[in-house]
């Protein structure tokens, strides 16, 4: 224990150093929403990482892997990282304008509605967007209590609300205090993850036995449960099926460029250039990241055949620390998984609370407000909306890294088609927009509720084909719409109505 307290009390130096650095620095609201649109590589390539590997990763994926096997690795693993292949191409497009939009919905209402100064739009996207990301943070408070209390002995309700300290130490700054302790967090995840893999290793043997191992066991994933199929947990499709296994993977893939924190990070870095790189050095961490993650969740079999009693698989890496590493090396790992959680829930929280004050709020008034009274009325949302989030974990209600499967492919069902089509179809117009966005969100929870197979693809054709309609029945788009996406140099009526836009 002391070594666990030990390593928490410098984590937690920091997180209060680098709020502190932070604070300085978030003048403006453009500084707080979105670091100024100035964020340098490494930076960028920090909070892009630390932002990407949450608790879905560092919780969900081993215990996904230690119940269906290497079915897991296409499903989730090779899902976000064809979803991340096709982010440089969002963020080439979408960092382009002289005058980039501070939040995702903004992005929308530029693109669609840029002559409005209440955009509906911009709301619905909001209210979408706070619905979402709660659920998100909700899943981050769900693992951060998973690990806090089987390694402590706190029960699980109250440990859960020990993660309002660290939204409050890493939040109040802003995106650049977020961005600071996200760049932190990335080191701490991937030596922790490194560490754990290790450990496994030594204690397994090697890959081969693990391998081994997984292609005779039949021990059930948890005690007293039916026996698992001999060699099926090196099966392909697992125990998913092709169907459940493919739509997994789409909703991930495709609904990893589409969700709207990566459309925002996108446009912090200070050029195109650091943008589209940024994905680029994200994606070469995430070897070393991921790797470890599947030999930890494949090894976890050979070492923990089957789960306690009232244990689900999101407790298998917490279970490993308590009983096989030492104390060091487990409290290193802890604080690693606790940055995954922490580090994806500041950004989602900053995310979800500007999204419901600047999008929804803010719009719909047509309030002026300060800089000052922007970040106050931002802190107070953010801790808001983590208490929601933590009251709502208590009873959690479901795995945790197929909760991020729900919400990403949510999140695609109403978002793919607008953010690519907005970005490379000029005659995308606003008709379309709405169409694709009322249309996807809504066939997806209906083909959701229904148990459909791929209820991502069933909504995603069926917004296809109203976007289609929509945009051929209506009109083409203004050029002051779609201009600063597709040319470098734009219209005088585009310059002069992107220098009012935020008077």
């Amino acid at each position: 224990m002391v070594w666990y307290v030990a390593v928490f009390a410098f984590y937690i130096v920091f997180l209060i150093w680098a709020n502190l650095k932070s604070l300085k620095a978030a003048e403006s609201i453009d500084d707080f929403a979105i670091g100024g649109h100035r964020l340098g590589l490494l930076m960028s390539i920090g909070t892009t990482t630390a932002t990407w590997v949450s608790v879905a990763s560092v919780i969900g994926i081993p215990g996904y892997l230690y119940s269906t096997g290497v079915a897991t690795i296409i499903g989730w693993v090779a899902g976000w990282a064809f979803g991340g292949a096709l982010l440089p191409l969002v963020a080439y497009k979408v960092r382009r304008p002289k005058v980039p939009a501070r939040t995702f919905p903004e992005f929308v209402r530029f693109r669609f509605e840029p002559f409005k100064k209440k955009s509906s739009l911009q709301a619905l996207v909001g209210i979408l967007m706070f619905i979402g990301y709660l659920l998100l943070v909700n899943i981050q408070v769900t693992g951060f209590g998973i690990v806090f209390s089987t390694i402590t002995g706190i029960k699980y309700e109250f440990a859960i609300f020990g993660f309002l300290l660290f939204i409050l130490l890493t939040s109040l700054g802003g995106f650049w205090s977020v961005a600071a302790t996200d760049t932190l967090n990335t080191l701490l995840i991937t030596i922790g993850v490194i560490l754990a893999a290790g450990v496994v290793l030594v204690l397994t043997g090697g890959m081969t036995n693990i391998l081994d191992t997984l292609a005779t066991t039949t021990a059930p994933t948890i005690v007293g449960g039916p026996e698992l199929e001999k060699g099926i947990l090196l099966s392909p499709v697992g125990s998913f099926g092709l169907g459940a296994l493919f739509s997994i993977f789409i909703s991930n893939s495709l609904g990893t460029p589409s969700s709207p924190h990566w459309v925002a990070r996108m446009v912090a870095p200070k050029n195109i250039k650091i943008a589209i790189l940024q994905i680029m050095g994200t994606i070469f961490l995430l070897i070393f990241i991921m790797g470890p993650l599947i030999i930890v969740g494949l090894g976890a079999k050979v070492l923990i055949p089957s789960l306690p009693v009232g244990k689900t698989t999101d407790y298998i890496v917490p279970l490993l620390i308590q009983e096989y590493m030492h104390p060091f090396i487990g409290a290193v790992i802890l604080i690693a998984i606790c940055a995954a959680a922490i580090s994806t829930a500041n950004s989602m929280l900053l995310h979800c609370a500007t999204s419901l004050y600047y999008d929804v709020y803010l719009n719909i008034s047509s309030k002026k407000v300060s800089d000052k009274g922007f970040r106050n009325w931002l802190r107070l949302s953010i801790f808001g909306i983590a208490i929601v989030a933590v009251l709502l974990a208590i009873k959690p209600p479901w795995f945790i890294a197929m909760g991020f499967t729900y919400v990403y492919g949510g999140f695609g069902a109403a978002f793919f088609l607008v953010v690519f089509f907005g970005l490379y179809w000029k005659r995308m117009n606003k008709a379309g927009a709405y169409t694709g966005i009322l249309v996807g969100s809504v066939v997806y929870i209906i083909a959701k509720a229904m148990e459909a197979t791929n209820p991502f693809v069933v909504a995603v054709t069926a917004s296809l084909i109203g976007v289609l309609i929509a945009v051929f029945t209506t009109k083409k788009p203004p050029i002051e719409a779609y201009e600063p996406y597709f040319n470098a140099e734009v219209s005088k009526s585009t310059e002069e109505l992107y220098a009012k836009i935020r008077d």
